[in-house]
């Protein structure tokens, strides 16, 4: 009666833990791949869809108001005055970067009407340091994701 394993039973289990090692590694480092783009697109759109729920908030009150760009808090803010209306909260996965616009402050002014004569572009970077540009066009107020 045997006792032990062989030593080619001991190789094949071996060959055959590490084949199922290799492609988990090779699964989560592709999982933490897509969640990065996929926290990028949603806070890409998220911010897109600030600035344009900004715009139709000044339109439907009639009233004029400013985003700002918050970098070391990492949030975006629409104001009315000194009253806070909105605000939109960047995860920790993804950071505001930068925004380089016509202003010294990167404030973007809305007027009564929902227009904006500001141009800017607001970077965000995600965890693997990759840039998502955001470009918003002056004169049509036109807001773009740049890929």
């Amino acid at each position: 009666m045997r006792r032990g394993f062989t030593l080619i039973e001991m190789i094949i289990v071996i060959a055959i833990m590490s084949i199922m090692a290799g492609c988990s590694v090779i699964s989560v480092r592709y999982y933490k791949s897509v969640k990065n783009k996929v926290d990028a697109d949603y806070y890409s759109n998220a911010t897109v869809g600030f600035i344009n729920n900004s715009k139709m908030y000044c339109r439907q009150n009639a009233c004029s108001a400013k985003i700002t760009f918050d970098i070391v808090r990492n949030e975006i803010n629409l104001e009315n005055g000194l009253n806070t209306i909105n605000t939109l909260v960047f995860s920790n996965k993804i950071t505001l970067y930068s925004v380089q616009g016509r202003r010294i402050n990167r404030d973007i002014e809305i007027d009564k009407y929902g227009f904006s004569n500001d141009a800017c572009t607001i970077i965000l970077k995600d965890n693997n340091s990759i840039e998502h540009e955001i470009t918003m066009r002056v004169g049509t107020s036109y807001v773009k994701i740049n890929k």
